[in-house]
Formats: C-alpha cells, structure tokens, sequence
C-alpha cells in the first residue's frame, strides 16, 4: 500500500511542479502587459514551487524518519514540517491572490501613441496648417486661430466649467 502511495505522491508533485512552472514562465512572458500582477504571481508561483518540493521531499523521507527516530522523536519534526507546509501554502497562495487583484499597467504601447497623439500632429496636417497660416500652440499641440481681419473678433468661449453658474445640489 505504502508504494502505491509513494507512486501518487510522485505523480502529484510532478503536475504540480510542472503546473507551477508553467504559471511562472507565463506571468514572466507578460510582465510588460500586466506589470506588479505578474510579478506577484511568478513570487507565489516560486513559493509554492518550493514548498512542493519540500512537501516532496518530507513525504518521501518520512517513513525512513519513523523507522530511524521511532515515533516518540518523529512527532516533532512532523510539527515543525506542518507548520513550514502551512506558512509557505498561506503565503504562496496569497501572493496569487494579490497578483490577480493587483492594479495593472496600461497597455504601454497604447499609453504611448496617446501621448504623441497629444504632442505631435501628423506631417500632412502640420503641412496643411502651415499653408492655412495656423500657428503652432503653445498647449498640447493645438493649432491657435489663422490671423484675423481688423475689426473682427471670435467670441470667446471659456474653458469647460469656467463662466457658468455652479450647481446646486
């Protein structure tokens, strides 16, 4: 009985060795996309990693523990190897959890164009506006109004929220 038990215990810390390495491998990959989440993840990944391969270890050696030690003497190292197992399964466990509910970056290429989108302004527009006699502005890239006849004035409009009269509630 005792090999059958010994031959799922393989088997159970071969998946989960190869599940755990697998998971790291993956929130490594996408770590640009998901930034503090997979790193978390990959920490709670090695952690659990470890504590499979110590749990693996203990397990197997057990039985010769008992033999050699006797169970008077055994009994201890089997409460230190649980509280060891349960203080690396809490903490592997709950870095996962972190990770899946850690803030995550946004999409850095995304981000990026957005920016420029604010900055710059395409070649044929710049193009354009130059031929329009557009001036460059000093905010963000706008455009500021093509020279005005004398005597003309646009009508001011002030920015957002600015001039109306405030809500009441």
């Amino acid at each position: 009985m005792s090999t059958l038990s010994n031959v799922i215990n393989i088997i159970t810390m071969i998946v989960m060795v190869l599940l755990l390495l697998g998971g790291a491998i993956l929130m490594a990959t996408r770590r640009a996309e998901h930034g503090r989440g997979s790193v978390l993840g990959m920490i709670g990944c090695v952690v659990l990693l470890v504590g499979v391969v110590i749990n693996g270890v203990y397990i197997l050696m057990a039985p010769e523990l008992v033999r050699s030690l006797g169970f008077a003497q055994y009994g201890p190292i089997a409460l230190v190897m649980s509280l060891v197992s349960l203080l690396i399964q809490v903490s592997g466990t709950g870095l996962l959890i972190f990770a899946v509910i850690a803030r995550r970056n946004p999409p850095q290429q995304a981000a990026q164009h957005a920016q420029q989108g604010w900055q710059q302004q395409p070649e044929w527009q710049q193009g354009y506006q130059q031929q329009q006699g557009y001036q460059q502005g000093p905010q963000h890239g706008y455009p500021q109004a093509p020279p005005q006849q004398p005597g003309w004035q646009p009508q001011q409009r002030p920015p957002f929220g600015e001039g109306q009269p405030p809500a009441h509630g």
